[in-house]
């Protein structure tokens, strides 16, 4: 996606869920198929660990792949035949009407509502990706939408089954996709993960995709500069008085991020601060 980002941008990492493509990338049975028999799904390649130049971010690459971006936590690559996984994706949005094919202004990538849905701020974010390329509006479908728990004021985030369908034909996809809370200056941002394989390759890919997903790691210190706001959140007490930077609230939200979305934590596991 052509879309300005700020290199401090949120990014946005994770492992496939454990449901992941399994259902989602096994083509329907005809009537003259045996339902008890799934189809075969093809065995992960190896891949080849690849670092990102500023060290900010690993990943494994399948046999044929080609790295197309690696820097600031954002590593992107495709396949010899039309696959795309991207990682670490993020924008700041203006709180705001919606328009695809809107310019962005400085750091400010487009403008959307934030009381808008979870479901409605994804397909907005693919109809402006579309349209800044200078393409229709893709037809998202959602096959599930599975929230992530955490709590309100650190992110709304769900993982996302379903398929796209653009000029370029339809594929299966697998996002997980986050919109964090609104800042002191009508600032928010998106951020996501995404796997796009094209229809007639879902089964045989799926193993690989995960492959892929699951290998991603960041380096520790890249996690503190992810969750940052455009606008700095300033904690005031409820007695009144000065404030203060809210450093521990954001050190919170931080590591919730990277246990439950990043590494996928099981929710009984993670701190109490992060529901």
């Amino acid at each position: 996606m052509n879309m300005n980002c700020n290199r401090n941008a949120l990014r946005f990492i994770s492992a496939m869920a454990v449901l992941s493509f399994a259902s989602l990338f096994v083509p329907a049975q005809t009537s003259s198929q045996n339902a008890a028999q799934p189809a075969a799904v093809a065995p992960a390649e190896k891949l080849t660990p690849y670092t990102a130049p500023d060290k900010s971010a690993t990943v494994g690459v399948p046999p044929g792949w080609k790295v197309t971006k690696g820097e600031n936590a954002v590593i992107q690559m495709s396949g010899p035949q039309g696959e795309a996984i991207s990682l670490g994706n993020g924008v700041f949005v203006r709180n705001g009407a919606f328009q695809a094919g809107q310019q962005g202004s400085g750091l400010i990538s487009m403008s959307m509502p934030y009381q808008a849905t979870l479901n409605q701020k994804y397909v907005m974010l693919w109809q402006q990706a579309a349209a800044v390329s200078g393409q229709p509006a893709p037809q998202v479908t959602f096959i599930s939408a599975t929230p992530i728990p955490l709590a309100k004021n650190i992110a709304e985030c769900a993982i996302y089954l379903g398929t796209r369908t653009t000029a370029q034909g339809t594929s299966k996809f697998e996002s997980r996709f986050c919109s964090l809370p609104l800042d002191s200056g009508s600032i928010f941002k998106l951020f996501w993960m995404n796997a796009d394989i094209p229809a007639a390759l879902a089964t045989q890919e799926r193993a690989t995709a995960e492959a892929v997903l699951a290998s991603y790691k960041l380096a520790p210190a890249t996690v503190k500069t992810l969750f940052q706001p455009l606008t700095p959140i300033v904690f005031v007490p409820s007695g009144g008085g000065g404030g203060m930077p809210s450093t521990p609230m954001a050190d919170h939200s931080a590591e919730c991020m990277d246990l439950s979305v990043i590494r996928e934590i099981p929710d009984w596991r993670l701190p109490s601060y992060c529901h």
